[in-house]
């Protein structure tokens, strides 16, 4: 297919799909920590798994010390030997702090040496394992102090994971997707996306639009080998990261530029979560994209 680069990226975490066992009766309150499985022991299955331990902590123990003892747990790794930490070797916790339901995670700087696949199973591992835990709804994970990657920001939740075993393991979502009709007008084609695990409902829709129309009346807007880094949503703020060999093939013609722009725009805003739109390239936010400001798409249309 030709948008293979995202495509492969994604059907990679479809492959990386997360398991969480139901506990033993006898374990009760046990805290779950997950791991990654071995790649020679998930012979294809399910990645990441969860282990039910105890924290050896006191009754008065806060949330932020249960959250400090769940990143010890997954720094020091499982004892399960088909089990292994997310975290690279010598990687140490920081600091930690809980505010508002948010555990700031600062880990040193070997974390920030992962990338792809590799970094997106260590933060569903420490999202999992520390919104596990009463008091915890999300997670901001920096390296040193700052982002890791290219997001301008590292929060994650609960539902930006979904697990095999949990009843939401797919999701079906309708979205509008918009291409160009004969006249050249975008046009919008609804499409019922289906979410598998470890995927996103950006990342799905993103995907969608670069494979293209359904409807053999509409035809692709985006430039042919046109991909996308990454694509979040924050707070309310969608975040696309373009790498510079996708804007350099943006076409000349300053209307054919908006036309991919709107395309962009209008469909990620028929995902109503998403109330505002930033485009990034090397980290950096976009003042233009091509020829038009960027602002023109900053907030969701009215009406």
């Amino acid at each position: 297919m030709r948008r293979g680069w995202i495509a492969a990226g994604l059907a990679l975490l479809a492959l990386a799909a997360c398991a969480s066992p139901a506990p033993p009766e006898e374990q009760g309150a046990r805290t779950p920590i997950y791991y990654l499985a071995a790649e020679d022991a998930s012979r294809g299955g399910d990645r990441i798994r969860a282990c039910y331990e105890t924290l050896g902590l006191g009754q008065d123990a806060t949330v932020r010390d249960e959250a400090a003892a769940v990143v010890s747990r997954l720094l020091e790794g499982p004892t399960d030997r088909e089990l292994e930490s997310p975290l690279p070797a010598g990687v140490e916790l920081l600091s930690l702090e809980v505010r508002d339901r948010t555990a700031y995670v600062d880990l040193s700087g070997g974390f920030n040496q992962l990338a792809g696949v590799e970094l997106s199973m260590a933060d569903y591992c420490l999202t999992l394992s520390l919104t596990a835990l009463d008091g915890i709804g999300a997670v901001r994970i920096t390296a040193q102090g700052r982002p890791v990657g290219q997001q301008p920001k590292q929060v994650f939740y609960e539902r930006d994971v979904l697990l095999s075993t949990m009843d939401d393991v797919l999701q079906t979502v309708e979205v509008t997707l918009y291409f160009q009709d004969g006249g050249g007008t975008l046009t919008g084609e609804r499409r019922t996306l289906t979410l598998y695990e470890g995927q996103t409902l950006a990342e799905s829709l993103m995907a969608a639009l670069l494979e293209g129309p359904a409807s053999r009346e509409l035809s692709p807007t985006l430039p042919e080998n046109f991909t996308v880094n990454y694509v979040r949503i924050e707070n309310g703020i969608c975040y696309v990261s373009l790498p510079a060999a996708s804007l350099a093939l943006l076409p000349e013609d300053e209307q054919a530029q908006r036309t991919i722009l709107w395309s962009l725009a209008e469909s990620l805003y028929s995902i109503a979560a998403v109330d505002e739109l930033r485009l990034l390239a090397d980290g950096e936010e976009l003042a233009y994209f091509g020829l038009i400001p960027v602002e023109t798409v900053a907030s969701r249309p009215q009406g």
